[in-house]
């Protein structure tokens, strides 16, 4: 095993800056739960997260000295800790925290899964840097919830995620041997039920190490299919695979009037804000927008259609409403171009009626792959798709960020890289393309 949880942090000098490549070498960052993470405000305060009558969904680290655990009865968890600040679930919000942040870390490895409970994999296998990815991965994350996650490297996520567990914040544990590193564990890391953890308990086997040591089918017969998965993962086989993440090709924001609305100014403040996330939705995936259409629904006097005309039910009834959709040439991505096109329709639209609601969807996003420039192995990207990619880029950074060069034939077979001229259109030569 070895320990980078040093006062200083994450350097080229360090073992994260060069890992060594395992088989499915993984590395895996602890986080808030997601539900901790929709709220940066009560950080450092006692925080319970959970519905009255119910469990506990989430709860902080200040509150781990009291006994809270997730999973116990909402009312036991005040009784043992009424100081704490109890907050309602939102799945909504976790849901759209979840896809930022696999977004966010999408580019630095091939295989990217991120869970509501707060913890985040990068399977490095194939990563020729693997120590900046994870650098990277500490990097956004940090950013985007506010903390230093803690970070573990091992040869799978099961060893991974525990590695982490036992990292400091911002600091890197790195794992070389896994089952030496899980023998002295307890054997409540498997994350088996109580009953199930229990019988272990009954059975002597308290670490993971006794678990090891066990044949897989003797547990087998006394846990199901779970007493075999667990002995896989107490002798560091590390037999889960990740889920992998793929980004969606849709996505949409929208804004619902307390009260319906007339006013052209505030119809264009609202889709301008609404233009605004999505451009940095967009900017997450690395995409771009190639069919953009508004929606406005209006205010309903029918009973049927009031009743639902504020959900996706409430419009397959037939509300009232109005749209506007075009199909782009050039992928839009940045406010002030899908606010350019939004704008321009609704400085010219005349709704017939007060509008309750608004919606900006983007139903076909622009392949986020490009995203993941330097995974390609060779062969992999078309010509198309480098294209596409620098040209983004120069969009984003400016025409110098490229050089571009043709191949010039000397003769008898000889031939040399000559730059072309600026201004000169992007193609791809003989992998004549190259980004400083």
């Amino acid at each position: 095993m070895r320990n980078d949880e040093v006062p200083a942090p994450l350097t080229d000098e360090s073992a994260a800056s060069t890992p060594k490549i395992r088989r499915r070498l993984t590395a895996a960052a602890l986080i808030n739960h997601l539900e901790l993470a929709r709220r940066p405000d009560l950080y450092g305060t006692p925080v319970i997260v959970g519905r009255w009558g119910e469990h506990v969904v989430a709860a902080s680290e200040e509150t781990l000295p009291f006994g809270v655990v997730p999973g116990m009865a909402l009312r036991q968890a005040e009784h043992l800790c009424p100081q704490a600040m109890f907050v309602l679930p939102d799945e909504e919000a976790v849901v759209r925290i979840r896809e930022l942040l696999s977004a966010a870390l999408y580019d630095l490895a091939p295989v990217v899964e991120v869970r509501d409970e707060g913890v985040a994999w990068l399977d490095l296998e194939g990563v020729v840097r693997a120590g900046e990815s994870i650098r990277e991965m500490r990097r956004r994350l940090l950013k985007a919830i506010g903390r230093e996650p803690r970070l573990g490297l091992a040869p799978g996520p099961f060893s991974a995620r525990l590695a982490a567990a036992r990292a400091r914040p911002g600091r890197l544990l790195q794992v070389e041997d896994a089952r030496a590193f899980l023998a002295p564990l307890p054997s409540r890391e498997l994350q088996l039920d109580a009953e199930q953890l229990e019988r272990l308990d009954l059975f002597g086997l308290r670490t993971l190490g006794a678990v090891a040591a066990i044949g897989p089918r003797e547990l087998e017969s006394q846990l199901g299919r779970d007493g075999r998965h667990a002995v896989l993962r107490a002798r560091g086989l590390e037999p889960d695979r990740l889920e992998v993440w793929r980004p969606p090709l849709f996505t949409s924001a929208h804004r619902q009037f307390g009260e319906p609305v007339e006013d052209r100014e505030a119809l264009l403040f609202v889709a301008r804000a609404l233009c605004g996330d999505l451009a940095d939705e967009l900017g997450l995936r690395g995409a771009g927008a190639k069919h953009v259409r508004v929606r406005l629904l209006f205010e309903c006097a029918d009973a049927r259609c009031a009743h639902g005309a504020h959900s996706d039910a409430g419009r397959a009834h037939g509300a009232p409403s109005e749209k506007r959709e075009a199909i782009v040439r050039h992928p839009l991505s940045s406010t002030a171009e899908l606010f350019g096109l939004v704008g321009s329709w609704i400085k010219e639209w005349q709704p017939r009626a007060p509008i309750a609601e608004m919606w900006i969807e983007l139903p076909v996003l622009e392949g986020a792959g490009r995203r993941q420039l330097r995974l390609w192995a060779g062969g992999d990207g078309s010509g198309e798709e480098v294209t596409a990619a620098m040209e983004r880029l120069q969009e984003r950074f400016g025409d110098e960020v490229i050089e571009r060069y043709s191949v010039m034939s000397l003769g008898r077979g000889i031939s040399r890289s000559v730059p072309d001229p600026p201004g000169a259109p992007i193609r791809t030569v003989m992998g004549g393309i190259f980004s400083r």
